[in-house]
């Protein structure tokens, strides 16, 4: 948008729209009742935001197994990449909790896809310390701070990050609703709804468009028609803070600071497949998930 005075021309550059923000936990639940992306922004409601450290983690679960994965540009990642760097991203290395915290090197990250507390009805037994904080979230245990019921729950997983990792713009493809605790260190979201399939050049449950697409969004920088079309939302995510993403909804995550701690919630709709939103397909080129393809065959023979 551009606006003209008698000496001076002003461009506007477009803003992206925040996520809602709720003012109180219940406001929080209400918008997850309607399925409205929102954030809980305030002192921690459960033992879990604040125990959770490096210290803690070491004596609770240090020598718990886990899935080393780093990549060379930081990110996880970006179709227009080449096929070596994508192999690296996705190749993984079985390592101890504590090796992983003696690494401090940016650019790693253990994922809540590998990194499971909760999955198929039970507790991994090697993170059974930290469930008996995160059970807190659930009715059964929780009491007034509860969220979700247990028979709701799919899996719970667990995040560490160094800083500089951007990870693919994606949806949840178990199409579960996803509640995200921000523990320590900060992320940045940007979100678009699941109707945005179409200018996002989906294949399966990804975006193949390169990172540029996003950043550019992120900067008000809407070039192309597609951008134009889309409906973004943004949010800054904080210690404390807990970001609730409703099912079929695209995130591109960037990791900020030089320890990220992070805790997902994937939880049912209630829906039945008929009644949810699911993304389609969009993208014409077949060699790009040719590409993914090559590199993901790839990433079982590089580290």
């Amino acid at each position: 948008m551009v606006s003209q005075g008698e000496d001076e021309v002003v461009t506007q550059i477009p803003k992206v729209k925040q996520v809602k923000i709720a003012s109180s936990f219940n406001e929080f639940r209400e918008f997850i009742q309607h399925n409205t992306p929102c954030v809980l922004s305030q002192d921690s409601i459960y033992s879990f935001q604040d125990i959770l450290g490096e210290s803690w983690l070491r004596e609770h679960a240090g020598q718990s197994q886990v899935c080393l994965r780093k990549s060379p540009t930081g990110r996880f990642i970006d179709p227009s990449d080449s096929i070596l760097n994508i192999a690296k991203s996705l190749s993984g290395k079985k390592i101890t909790l504590n090796e992983f915290l003696n690494l401090k090197q940016s650019r790693t990250m253990l994922s809540g896809t590998d990194t499971y507390i909760f999955t198929k009805d039970s507790v991994v037994e090697q993170w059974s310390d930290l469930w008996s904080h995160a059970q807190e979230v659930l009715h059964e245990h929780g009491g007034e701070k509860s969220l979700i019921s247990r028979s709701r729950l799919s899996t719970v997983g667990f995040w560490l990050s160094r800083g500089g990792i951007q990870s693919i713009t994606h949806y949840d493809n178990s199409l579960d609703n996803n509640l995200n605790f921000q523990i320590k260190g900060k992320k940045e979201f940007l979100m678009f709804p699941p109707q945005d399939w179409k200018y996002l050049k989906t294949f399966k449950a990804m975006s193949m468009h390169p990172f540029s697409f996003f950043h550019d969004i992120k900067k008000g920088d809407f070039n192309s028609i597609q951008q134009q079309n889309c409906q973004p939302q943004m949010v800054e995510l904080n210690e404390g803070d807990i970001l609730f993403i409703p099912s079929g909804w695209f995130h591109f995550v960037e990791h900020v600071d030089d320890l990220n701690i992070n805790m997902t919630y994937w939880f049912k709709t209630g829906l039945t497949k008929k009644e949810m939103i699911k993304p389609k397909q969009s993208l014409r080129n077949i060699f790009i998930p040719m590409k993914l393809s090559i590199a993901f065959l790839l990433g079982y023979f590089v580290s």
